[in-house]
């Protein structure tokens, strides 16, 4: 199986270097990976260094100032980055709120989205929905699912399948399950939004290095493949490779 994390953070200021990321990804038979500028680093220029010098095999959401008309993202995207961070609720301090959502779809950037159940079923990403029905946006975190959170709680984010632009990013389970790993009692969520979304708009993302913390790399990619292990060949294909080479554009095997 061809696989692609579409959820790593890199840096040279915070979090580890492409190198360490790509030990880990050797190690657990992951070929390509999608990068998120981590929160608060609106310089991107490593990102697009690193994309440069690994032709093929990365993509990457960039971050932008807050009150940026558009020159930012537009630089950027020149750059060789394909997407941008922005929060489900999100809205600029800048003369268009609006400005940051509407420069991505004029490019046709990929938006992902970090958010909450409570931000998805807002009005400002209802605002987003209406207004920007054909830009892609992959909502990031399983929606926000955390340990102890209810069926209930967690229903506005199924209730999103309805949207064909949006895909959903299937983490570790260990964002949503209570360690330690292996994990014995697993929330209905994963199925919940196989079942909404389907696989193909499905993407596997490791939250690497963060997920360090929590059951590590190897079994955050190990512990999904088995407990998808009835699913198809294809289906598994789907959520754990041609889901994202889809949407971030990156080249076949």
């Amino acid at each position: 199986m061809h696989i692609i994390d579409t959820h790593c953070h890199i840096g040279l200021h915070k979090y580890e270097p492409v190198e360490t990321l790509l030990y880990h990804m050797q190690r657990a038979g992951v070929a390509q990976a999608v990068f998120i500028q981590y929160m608060g680093n609106t310089d991107n220029a490593y990102l697009a260094e690193t994309i440069a010098a690994y032709p093929g095999q990365f993509a990457a959401a960039m971050l932008a100032p807050a009150d940026d008309d558009g020159s930012a993202i537009r630089g950027w995207t020149e750059a060789g980055i394909g997407g941008i961070r922005l929060a489900a609720n999100f809205r600029g301090t800048g003369s268009d709120p609006l400005a940051h959502w509407r420069t991505a779809d004029e490019l046709g950037l990929v938006v992902s989205a970090p958010s909450s159940p409570a931000s998805l079923a807002g009005a400002e990403f209802a605002e987003v929905l209406r207004l920007f029905p054909n830009l892609p946006i992959v909502i990031e975190h399983l929606g926000g699912a955390r340990p102890g959170m209810t069926a209930e709680e967690f229903q506005p984010v199924l209730a999103l399948a309805a949207h064909e632009n949006l895909t959903i990013k299937l983490p570790g389970f260990g964002e949503f399950c209570h360690l330690p790993h292996p994990f014995r009692d697993v929330p209905v969520f994963a199925d919940g939004v196989l079942e909404a979304f389907g696989p193909r708009r499905m993407m596997w993302g490791s939250d690497w290095p963060p997920v360090s913390s929590r059951e590590g790399y190897d079994s955050s990619l190990s512990f999904p493949l088995d407990y998808f292990a009835d699913l198809s060949e294809d289906e598994r294909a789907w959520i754990f490779g041609k889901t994202a080479r889809w949407v971030w554009k990156l080249p076949g095997a």
